[in-house]
């Protein structure tokens, strides 16, 4: 029996869970402060950078799985008019969540990897390529936090359209960012250790000591 859903496996496809060179084990995604944390559970383990690039593998796979449910009811849910405004904040944390994860990364793991890898620049492409859809999320952004106000009618086609003209770029962004990681098998440093900092220290933000990647 296939195990491909169709309701979140299109029309942005997913990334095989294989690119890290192992197969990605089950996982638990734990959304706290709209900051995703990945805990795998225990089975096939990789370390270093194909460990980073798996569990970056699984929350990108996360955010395409989000957009798809969008993309493919926001114009079926016009057909209940009293489920829009909860379908409008779902699409809005989407936005949130991919915004604060670039941010995060272009703020502080992007730096720090250049640091750790002693080439000032290594992760420019991946911050260009934020930039190059950067219009249209806050385009998104915008048109459904005027619909949360009232200011703007729903319309699904809308969503729709918006949608189509930043999301092929961020598809793009989300598979080419994995490839990056597995590059810094390049440079001979400790990345594991890294990984393991930069992990308490984004959690430890979060107030709540139980949440922990797996080990």
């Amino acid at each position: 029996m296939s195990s491909k859903k169709p309701w979140v496996d299109g029309p942005f496809e997913l990334i095989s869970s294989t690119r890290a060179g192992t197969k990605v084990s089950p996982f638990v995604a734990i959304e706290a402060r709209r900051k995703l944390i990945i805990c795998t559970q225990k089975g096939v383990k990789t370390a270093g950078v194909n460990r980073m690039a798996e569990e970056m593998t699984i929350i990108h796979n996360l955010i395409l799985r989000i957009i798809n449910t969008v993309y493919l009811q926001c114009i079926n849910v016009e057909k209940s008019p009293n489920d829009v405004q909860d379908f409008v904040s779902y699409a809005i944390e989407w936005s949130k969540m991919v915004e604060e994860h670039h941010e995060t990364e272009e703020t502080e793991v992007f730096p720090e990897i250049e640091q750790l890898a002693g080439v000032p620049g290594l992760m420019r492409a991946n911050v260009a390529q934020h930039e190059a859809f950067h219009d249209g999320l806050h385009a998104y952004m915008g048109y459904l936090d005027k619909v949360q106000k009232g200011e703007e009618a729903y319309s699904g086609e809308k969503l729709k359209s918006i949608i189509d003209s930043f999301m092929p770029v961020l598809r793009e962004h989300l598979s080419d960012e994995i490839d990056s990681l597995l590059r810094l098998n390049e440079y001979d440093r400790n990345w594991d250790e890294w990984y393991e900092k930069l992990m308490k220290k984004l959690l430890g933000r979060m107030g709540d000591p139980k949440l922990k990647v797996s080990t």
